[in-house]
């Protein structure tokens, strides 16, 4: 907890040196934002070690495929990692830019979430041609 106060802090005094740095030099104070956003992204890491952790967990008690826990956490990454990089592009005055990578991390998402709607399609096949 005392990492997530630490963190706490630091942004908001970035952001009151942002605001005291915008009106001179946007470019300065759009380098300090993504270098926070980065160090966040560090703190934000040692919250998720036990996540992870605990879903290797899971695979092994439910004997489930590395690959499963593998897609899922890329996933996870992939739509933490897009929403970060869209507000800083939308700071940035760039929104569009924001939505193409939002748009682009969908779109992905949905690429590797292909192998397990497959094994989800051969499962529901199965409990078809039982019944």
């Amino acid at each position: 907890m005392e990492l997530y106060l630490q963190a706490s802090a630091m942004i908001l005094l970035a952001v009151i040196l942002i605001l005291l740095l915008g009106k001179q030099s946007k470019d300065i104070s759009l380098v300090l934002t993504m270098g926070v956003c980065c160090l966040v992204c560090a703190s934000a890491g040692v919250f998720l070690e036990p996540v992870v952790s605990f879903l290797k967990d899971l695979r092994k008690l439910g004997n489930l495929d590395s690959n499963l826990i593998s897609v899922l956490l890329k996933c996870a990454g992939i739509g933490f990692l897009s929403e970060l990089i869209g507000l800083i592009c939308a700071d940035a005055g760039e929104s569009a830019l924001g939505k193409a990578l939002q748009f682009l991390s969908n779109g992905v998402i949905l690429f590797l979430s292909l192998p397990l709607l497959r094994q989800l399609v051969s499962i529901l096949e199965e409990v078809l041609m039982q019944v």
